[in-house]
């Protein structure tokens, strides 16, 4: 049996996990340019995709206060 879908859906294979955080720490932010990425390495999160792609291109010369944002705008 097959089902076909209208349209193509996310499934999520991987149950996620829920931590609670009041603050991030940033260890260390890889800018990749060849790749195309920033990634920011954290203490609570892993590595967080900042940027990439063409949002990559579109923050051009990011600045700390960019991360901050960025990481509000994910996670807040």
């Amino acid at each position: 049996m097959e089902i076909v879908f209208n349209e193509p859906n996310e499934i999520v294979l991987i149950p996620q996990q829920k931590i609670t955080v009041s603050k991030i720490t940033i260890l260390q932010i890889a800018d990749l340019p060849n790749r195309k990425i920033v990634r920011a390495h954290t203490r609570e999160l892993g590595v967080v995709i900042l940027w990439e792609g063409t949002n990559y291109d579109t923050i051009g010369q990011w600045t700390d206060t960019d991360v901050i944002n960025r990481l509000n705008e994910l996670y807040a």
